[in-house]
C-alpha cells in the first residue's frame, strides 16, 4: 500500500508499506495503518517520521501480535522550500536516491552509469517490539534528484535471466530481480522516468503476480 499526503503547510509526505500475509486480515491491517497514518499527518504540526512510526506501532501492536502479523513501511517527509528529505524505515527495503540528469548524461555519453544512494537508516518492522525505536534519516536533496520507494513485491519478482547459451530445448532460467536489477531497468529507461513502463516490463516475465507491486517516486524540481 502507499500514501501521498500534501500538508497544508506545504510538506509532501510519502509512504509505502507492506503487511505480512494475505487476504482479509492483511487488508484490515492495511486500512488500519492508513487510518492512523492520516490522523498523524493531518495534525497542524505533524511529528517527524520516526515519531509517527512509534505512534503507528503503539496503535497497531496488540492486534498485530495477536494475529502474528507485522508491517514494513518507509515514511518520508519532503519540504519543497528547503529540499530537505527526512525519512524513517520500519524493516522495509531501502529507498533509492540518484541525480537523474547526471544519470541520463552518463548513459548518453556511454559512460559507466552512476550507482544510486541506498538510504540505509532502518529499524525493525511494526508489530515486533513493544516500543519502536530508530533514528530518522535526514538528507539535503538537489534539483533533478529522484527518490524511489518500492515494495518487496517488485524486488522479489522472478524474471527471466538472459543467457546467450540457452537452447530452444532448455527452459529459460529465472532469478529474483532484487534492487540491483531494478536499478538496471531504471538505467535502461529513456530520459523521463516512467514507473508504469518499468513495472510493465517486470510483470511481463510472469503470468501471475505473486505479491503487491508498488513503486512511488519523488522528483525534485
Amino acid at each position: 500500500f502507499f500514501e501521498v499526503y500534501l500538508h497544508p503547510q506545504g510538506d509532501i509526505w510519502l509512504a509505502v508499506g507492506d503487511v505480512s500475509g494475505k487476504g482479509v486480515p492483511a487488508a484490515l491491517f492495511m486500512a488500519s495503518a492508513l487510518s492512523v497514518l492520516r490522523r498523524e499527518l493531518s495534525q497542524e504540526v505533524p511529528p517527524p517520521p520516526n515519531v509517527v512510526m512509534q505512534n503507528l506501532n503503539s496503535s497497531l501492536l496488540d492486534n498485530l501480535v495477536s494475529s502474528n502479523c507485522f508491517i514494513t513501511m518507509v515514511l518520508a517527509c519532503f519540504t519543497p522550500d528547503s529540499k530537505r528529505f527526512v525519512y524513517a524505515n520500519a524493516g522495509h527495503i531501502y529507498p533509492l536516491v540518484w541525480s537523474h540528469p547526471h544519470l541520463v548524461q552518463q548513459v548518453n555519453d556511454d559512460e559507466n552509469a552512476i550507482e544510486p544512494v541506498y538510504l540505509k537508516q532502518r529499524g525493525v518492522p511494526l508489530g515486533i517490539l513493544p516500543v519502536w525505536k530508530a533514528d530518522a534519516g535526514d538528507l539535503q536533496l538537489q534539483s533533478g534528484d529522484v527518490v524511489l520507494l518500492a515494495s518487496d513485491g517488485v524486488t522479489e519478482a522472478n524474471i527471466v535471466t538472459l543467457n546467450s547459451s540457452e537452447s530452444a530445448n532448455q527452459p529459460a532460467e529465472r532469478s529474483m530481480l532484487r534492487q540491483a536489477g531494478l536499478w538496471q531497468l531504471i538505467i535502461q529507461e529513456n530520459k523521463n522516468l516512467d514507473l508504469t513502463h518499468v513495472l510493465s516490463r517486470i510483470q511481463a516475465h510472469s503470468d501471475v503476480q505473486e505479491d503487491d507491486q508498488t513503486m512511488l517516486s519523488l522528483e525534485v524540481l
